[in-house]
């Protein structure tokens, strides 16, 4: 005799208890998802802040650098102003249509000088026999146009310029109301702006204040 036993796979009643286990679970994979990406985002934020600050500090370190050489570069000339006016008696005049910018790099390369009665500031003659004095190290300088290698050529459009690529500004009786003893120098800035020069000459704290002019270097910052 043979006996006969067939087995049947009984599936669990759903029961209330067996769904809110099975809705558990969905919650918590969902949750543990969304905190990997609050995480992902946590750390994305850190590292745009942290390149924020670091672009931020490179910035004013290069900023400082420039206006140090600025500086530097303004003192240069000043000094070769001096040693321009102990040759010749007098700053050079930038009074004229020539750019004022021009004049001054003239007159340190050695073609300007006074001339004449009455006495003008005018270009040195290319026929004179006199040796061309330049008062100023052209490659202690940043400038801009045409300068010959050998200064007893006269320079063409030569401008001295700031770490910006801005001329710098230079100024000494060139108006019947200048009512300065010295020259004005100074570059203007990162922003490359400045209000024009008072006709007295005058660099004063008021003039220094204006808005376009706060970031202006002179010799005496």
């Amino acid at each position: 005799m043979s006996f006969r036993c067939n087995f049947m796979m009984i599936s669990p009643k759903s029961t209330p208890e067996l769904s809110a286990v099975k809705n558990l679970d969905k919650f918590l994979n969902i949750k543990e998802q969304a905190f990997t990406i609050v995480e992902l985002l946590v750390v994305l934020a850190v590292i745009v802040v942290l390149a924020g600050i670091t672009f931020g500090t490179a910035s004013g370190v290069q900023t400082a650098r420039m206006k140090a050489t600025a500086r530097a570069e303004i003192m240069l000339i000043s000094q070769s102003l001096e040693d321009f006016r102990i040759a010749h008696g007098d700053y050079p005049v930038s009074v004229g249509p020539e750019d004022n910018a021009v004049t001054l790099s003239k007159a340190l390369f050695g073609w300007k000088e006074f001339r004449g009665e009455p006495l003008k500031f005018v270009d040195r003659s290319p026929r004179s026999k006199l040796k061309v004095e330049a008062f100023i190290d052209p490659t202690k300088v940043l400038y801009e146009g045409d300068l010959p290698e050998d200064l007893k050529r006269k320079p063409l459009n030569v401008r001295f310029i700031d770490p910006w690529g801005q001329p710098y500004v230079y100024a000494y009786k060139d108006s019947k109301e200048w009512n300065n003893f010295a020259f004005v120098l100074y570059s203007k800035g990162p922003d490359g702006l400045s209000e024009a020069l008072p006709a007295n000459g005058i660099y004063d704290q008021n003039y220094k204040n204006l808005e376009t002019n706060i970031d202006n270097i002179i010799v005496q910052d």
